[in-house]
């Protein structure tokens, strides 16, 4: 398997990026987050939920709470300037919090491909969007909820005094309005996407649980590669707004008791939760190419595969992975010992560790005449958590990142476990930022994400061709254009903003 100057033709460009995560309000600080190799875990901030009711340290089975308080959660997700898209405050107040941080990376990873109004095929664009639930929806159907309960729909007939205390309750919590509905379908993340910047391309979301992101990003590829679409948005979003996710985690006995997320770590426990949205915008290599476009990096080869018949729903298999894994390389008609660095899916649990290094260890050494180089592993999860339906973009655009910049970023903390074989499979760890090695041979580098349910996805990454404009790696992520800002489309009724982005 070797680079042809042919497999141009079904390469995908990552032309833009956008992203909010713990601690990283956009690209540049996201990068310099990566390099810092700084955890972003905190306890559960109050203006969230009352968590002192819901955590029981050392309660791992039973009852509605956690035995951790510890989260990697986003800063001020409630800020949306929603008359900047035209949109009025009833309709904002309506929208699932996760929609508008689609909107808004979006915006900015539109902004950051240098597009501005009618500088793109608007009409051709497509939007794929990773996203499996929506608290926001619990939240505005409360009243509901509380109603049941009073008049014994929910929990059957109890006391009195009871059911009058929850009819009190149910008159101080949201009412229903029109907009209630729409606004929390998980459809309408990409809908509203395509909407608010007039996109006309196909427009739909995707859940593949916490590897819906970058199915999203197959689904995308595979219409760029038909030319149902000239350009295609691509995201995924979480937002944690209620304790459920944080209970339910914790009665599997997946999140980390000591409150840190360690990948493949001899003291690794589990993953902490997280949050964040991330949008990347791609298009045809030889499209970007032939418009002088700043490439991050090149969509080599993709592929997926599910675990089948494996002994649990939610027991990860090394075939399952291994399958997907051996797709992707297919697909990229490379071999996986060329790769120098992979983002790991790399949760941090036991079972997940052990499946995936068992996957990792059989991938480099199938090919008996292949001598794998040493490739560095990582996991961003390490510093800002497991965002669910937004890990796979957050591990995308950390490896686009790594590609661009040519830059090894820290894995922080991390003595391999004895028992995964780490080292053996020729597998390291940076402790520190370092220049990617050079071995003469082409860059590459990989990212997986594997979801509940088995569905795992695995992508190989290349930088762009040579020549470029600036010699690859060099130039720093641009700011965001004031010049060139991307215009959303007006809603009806309104006049088109012309504040810059």
């Amino acid at each position: 398997m070797t680079d042809n100057a042919t497999d141009n033709a079904t390469g995908i460009a990552i032309v833009g990026l956008g992203c909010r995560f713990p601690g990283a309000g956009d690209i540049q600080a996201y990068w310099k987050l990566l390099l810092s190799g700084q955890r972003q875990f905190s306890a559960v901030p109050a203006n969230r939920w009352n968590h002192d009711t819901f955590h029981e340290p050392g309660r791992r089975r039973g009852g509605h709470a956690a035995y951790t308080d510890q989260v990697a959660f986003l800063d001020g997700v409630e800020r949306f300037a929603g008359l900047h898209y035209g949109l009025p405050p009833a309709r904002v107040r309506a929208m699932d919090p996760q929609h508008r941080l689609m909107l808004d990376v979006t915006r900015e990873a539109l902004d950051d491909a240098g597009w501005g109004r009618g500088g793109f095929d608007r009409e051709n664009t497509g939007v794929f969007v990773g996203i499996s639930v929506s608290d926001y929806k619990d939240l505005m159907t409360a009243r509901i909820r509380a109603v049941s309960l009073a008049d014994g729909s929910i929990g059957g007939a109890t006391d009195p005094r009871i059911l009058e205390a929850f009819r009190e309750r149910a008159e101080e919590l949201s009412t229903i309005h029109s907009f209630t509905l729409p606004g929390s379908l998980l459809n309408m993340a990409p809908a509203t996407v395509s909407r608010q910047f007039g996109l006309g391309g196909p427009s739909f979301a995707v859940d593949a649980a916490c590897s819906s992101s970058l199915i999203a990003l197959e689904t995308a590829v595979a219409h760029l590669r038909q030319g149902t679409c000239r350009i295609a948005v691509v995201g995924g979003a979480y937002l944690s707004l209620t304790p459920d996710g944080l209970v339910g985690f914790s009665q599997l006995g997946a999140l980390s008791a000591t409150g840190v997320c360690r990948p493949f770590d001899k003291d690794a426990d589990g993953f902490v939760l997280g949050e964040g949205a991330g949008s990347v915008v791609l298009r045809p290599l030889p499209d970007a190419l032939a418009d002088g476009d700043r490439v991050y990096a090149v969509i080599k080869g993709i592929g997926s595969a599910n675990d089948g018949a494996s002994p649990e729903p939610l027991a990860p298999t090394p075939e399952g992975q291994l399958r997907a894994m051996r797709r992707a390389y297919a697909d990229a008609r490379v071999t996986p010992s060329s790769v120098g660095f992979i983002e790991a899916h790399g949760t941090g649990t036991r079972a997940g560790d052990r499946a995936e290094a068992q996957a990792l260890r059989r991938l480099r050494t199938e090919y008996p005449d292949d001598d794998p180089a040493l490739c560095y592993l990582g996991s961003a999860k390490a510093l800002i958590g497991h965002s669910l339906s937004a890990a796979g973009i957050a591990g995308l655009i950390k490896t686009a990142l790594v590609v661009h910049h040519r830059t090894i970023v820290p894995q922080p903390d991390t003595t391999p476990h004895p028992d995964l074989g780490i080292e053996a499979a020729g597998l390291r760890f940076a402790p520190a930022a370092r220049p990617w090695p050079s071995s003469g041979g082409p860059l590459r580098a990989a990212v997986s994400s594997f979801g509940f349910g088995g569905t795992n996805v695995h992508v190989v990454l290349t930088p762009p061709p040579a020549p470029l404009g600036h010699a690859a790696g060099t130039a720093e992520v641009r700011p965001r254009a004031t010049h060139r800002s991307l215009a959303p489309n007006p809603a009806p009724g309104t006049a088109p903003n012309p504040t810059s982005c």
